[in-house]
């Protein structure tokens, strides 16, 4: 079976019903499938072939499923690049991955340089305004029908998702369509979607976390209600207007919907699912979401290489607060293996490690990736043994809870010891003014690094003194683990559009500030 299969399935199922609200415009389910029969034939009369790359630069809205979708008919790859890179980057991705075909909308032609164009035999076309001299989108269903590829299989390529790059140049993450379709099962069986769901995606459709939660409802038929990026109002709008009932989001955004002033100027009662991930979620802002709001929530850990379904689940039935310290202690937990995977923690020579040792977290089941794109010596380092090692540092418990305690390459070495950030995240984010909070490491003379803290103020509140959240944190951590470094207060951390801070932004800035000290 085939991740469009899904379609031409649904279309046969439920032919009237909606299968896409993109503002004022709806597409059913039936008339999406027609569309994309004709695009698939226009993308073979345009010149793709199987195996051929088609890159889009789209944000959220019909064209980019209909792309999607009549790319993986037509035998081709789609790689979706991410709208908020700058034109290096969509440079970097285009030149990496070599599309055939590009699909853009008409104002993000700026991003695309002369040179990427003019590459023998690639052809792009623009969705909505398109610029003078170039082909509009609507133009590839003008195309005869052509014979399609009938001997694709479920090991092919069908995707190739660029990382989000926190941590270096993004990598192209190879996925199947065997790997997206054990992501559509597990996000189904996991979050028991059936026909009748709504769901809402504000999330970007480029970054595997949506995509994936977007093949479980197509999976069962669901309707899908789409929205260019996240504004709290306008999701607490969508939720009454069209009967929303879940949604995934990344903890900022949550943060934002429960301060928002208009939370409770609608009607929410359809909505029962709140899926968090992309970005660890603070456990008081936890708390305050499950005293405020009776959805069940479902916290789910995984990476663009793991397909993206879940490595592990905090489940609904995980989200308590009845005064257990156990059950309390389980909301810092990223939860237990999800359905499809296999979860251990290794040590550096990849041996797993007692329950409560801290090691690498590594994960192997039928969605993991096939690998990463012209890049075989980094694709054998991070599936070593058949496991997928996924670069955060955490320890699981004896009943099987894992607890993420970082990145590997964020941990903080400072005076012999090992310093992690988001311990002192953690503790940042108990203090009744700090809304976020970012640590990172800085040189020291003496001890090599010492953390520093960048934070964002609630709105309204009070701004403490450095030497008063200091000493609110004397008694949280150990006195090796207090960000010496200084505390530094922002509007706002810097965040790519997963939702995940940039540290890498955190440490030029720290530079900067420490050659103008200088």
């Amino acid at each position: 079976m085939l991740l469009h299969d899904l379609i031409e399935k649904n279309a046969l199922y439920f032919p009237q019903k909606d299968f896409l609200i993109d503002g004022e415009r709806k597409i059913s389910f039936r008339d999406f499938r027609d569309r994309v029969r004709k695009l698939a034939g226009g993308l073979v009369e345009a010149g793709l072939r199987r195996g051929d790359r088609v890159a889009t630069l789209l944000p959220n809205c019909i064209e980019l499923l209909e792309t999607y979708f009549a790319t993986l008919k037509a035998g081709g790859i789609i790689v979706p690049i991410n709208v908020y890179f700058s034109a290096k980057e969509v440079s970097d991705i285009l030149e990496h991955s070599d599309p055939r075909i590009i699909i853009a909308r008409g104002d993000y032609g700026e991003k695309l340089d002369s040179d990427t164009l003019q590459v023998a035999g690639r052809r792009l076309f623009f969705v909505g305004e398109t610029p003078s001299g170039e082909q509009g989108y609507e133009a590839l269903f003008l195309a005869e029908t052509l014979a399609l590829p009938t001997d694709l299989k479920d090991e092919d390529v069908a995707a190739i998702i660029y990382t989000s790059g926190t941590t270096g140049r993004p990598k192209g993450v190879m996925l199947t369509h065997r790997n997206l379709l054990c992501v559509a099962w597990a996000t189904c069986v996991t979050r028991q979607i059936d026909e009748h769901e709504v769901s809402l995606i504000s999330a970007p459709l480029f970054q595997a976390a949506a995509f994936g939660s977007m093949t479980g409802n197509l999976l069962r038929g669901c309707t899908i209600v789409l929205q260019r990026g996240f504004d709290p109002t306008l999701v607490l709008e969508a939720i009454e207007r069209h009967k929303v009932s879940s949604s995934l989001f990344v903890p900022a955004m949550l943060v934002r919907l429960i301060e928002s002033a208009d939370v409770g100027r609608y009607d929410l009662s359809s909505f029962k699912t709140a899926i968090y991930g992309a970005a660890p979620m603070p456990v008081d802002l936890l708390k305050r979401l499950l005293s405020r709001f009776r959805w069940q929530f479902i916290g789910a850990y995984g990476a663009t290489e793991t397909g993206p379904a879940y490595i592990t689940v905090l489940r609904p039935e995980d989200h308590v607060l009845d005064g257990d310290p156990k059950k309390e202690q389980r909301l810092r937990s990223v939860g237990r293996e999800g359905i499809n995977a296999r979860v251990r923690i290794v040590d550096e020579l990849d041996r797993s490690v007692p329950p409560g040792e801290i090691g690498e977290i590594a994960v192997r089941g039928p969605h993991i990736m096939k690998g990463y794109w012209k890049d075989p010596e980094e694709t054998s380092r991070v599936l070593r043994g058949g496991w997928y090692h996924t670069g955060d540092v955490g320890f699981m418990d004896e009943e099987g809870y894992v607890f993420l305690v970082d990145r590997k390459k964020d941990v903080i070495i400072t005076g012999g010891f090992n310093v992690y950030p988001r311990e002192i995240e953690d503790a940042l984010l108990s203090h009744p003014s700090i809304a976020e909070a970012a640590v990172i490491g800085v040189p020291h003379p003496v001890w090599g690094e010492t953390p520093r803290a960048y934070v964002v103020l609630k709105p309204g509140a009070h701004r403490p003194e450095e030497k008063e959240v200091l000493e609110f944190l004397r008694n949280r951590l150990a006195s090796f683990k207090l960000p010496r470094g200084g505390v530094r207060f922002l509007s706002s951390l810097p965040r790519n559009a997963s939702g995940k801070v940039l540290k890498e932004e955190l440490r030029n800035l720290a530079k900067t500030e420490i050659e103008r000290s200088h």
